[in-house]
């Protein structure tokens, strides 16, 4: 059973209260609730902590000077996923890349497609946080090298790295159905020989270490986990972290400062922060 966490808020701040709070959910949908105002649906995975998604929705809003009701829903259908995704256009990606959410599309033009397979994982490409994160591996993935992809929803950016070179890209998500999703992406698109799928989070790395590792996922996971994060990555090693807002860069360079790695350079999409940085050797 997926839940909706949805809100009544003034259609001038729609975009905005979306856009923070679309990342690390399932999706975002906005309805107009009449006149000025839109009822915004954010819909949770299964293993999502509700009452901590009430605590950030209304951290976000109030932010946004908005006082509503907040309010969980149980959503029995979960099709939505798929209708949103056949609505959608064609992505550009980076330098070199189109995400095609809806399948083969004669739109792509000269860009290289990834195509996605509709189903119940965030992550089409549209988002801030994963343009910022495929432009990253654009300049950092090296041939043969071997990457970490922590939170792979779609498997958008392990496609992306292993396009770039990467010889081998472990990809995990401790959302069961979204590793399902991205085992078919990862197949449409041909890589099944050099992207591995695991359900779980760094825990499913085990011992292994790699050349580099990207991490699109909320700042309370680097706050938290900053240690294992160093521990997969080879001294030398590059990092990209995103799925954070711009306003807490400073504090998940911090966490990852005291495991040994250094900001090589920031980059910012709207409210959102990237950033790249390479640990010590």
């Amino acid at each position: 059973m997926w839940r909706m966490l949805s809100a009544v808020v003034p259609s001038s701040v729609e975009d905005e209260v979306a856009s923070v709070l679309g990342g690390g959910s399932l999706g975002v949908e906005i309805e107009p609730a009449g006149p000025g105002a839109s009822t915004l649906r954010v819909y949770l995975g299964e293993g999502d902590d509700e009452e901590a998604w009430r605590r950030r929705a209304a951290r976000v809003l109030e932010a946004h000077g908005v006082k509503t009701t907040l309010r969980v829903e149980e959503v029995a259908e979960a099709r939505w996923v798929e209708r949103w995704q056949a609505a959608l256009a064609p992505i550009p990606l980076g330098r070199r890349f189109v995400v095609l959410p809806a399948g083969p599309d004669d739109r792509a033009g000269e860009r290289e497609p990834i195509v996605l397979v509709p189903g119940m994982a965030f992550g089409t490409g549209e988002h801030e946080t994963t343009r910022l994160c495929a432009a990253a591996l654009e300049d950092l993935v090296v041939a043969g090298a071997r990457w970490l992809d922590v939170g792979t929803g779609t498997g958008i950016l392990a496609i992306v790295a292993a396009r770039c070179g990467a010889s081998h890209v472990l990809a995990v998500d401790n959302d069961p159905e979204a590793a399902h999703v991205a085992r078919e992406v990862v197949a449409r698109n041909g890589l099944g020989a050099s992207i591995e799928i695991l359900d779980g989070s760094l825990d499913a790395a085990g011992d292994r270490r790699f050349d580099g590792a990207v991490a699109n996922v909320q700042s309370s996971f680097f706050l938290k986990e900053a240690r294992r994060l160093s521990a997969a990555v080879k001294p030398g090693g590059r990092l990209v972290v995103s799925g954070i807002v711009a306003e807490d860069a400073g504090e998940v360079a911090e966490a990852l400062g005291r495991e040994g790695f250094s900001v090589d350079e920031e980059r910012r999409d709207g409210p959102w922060a990237c950033i790249l940085l390479s640990r010590a050797r």
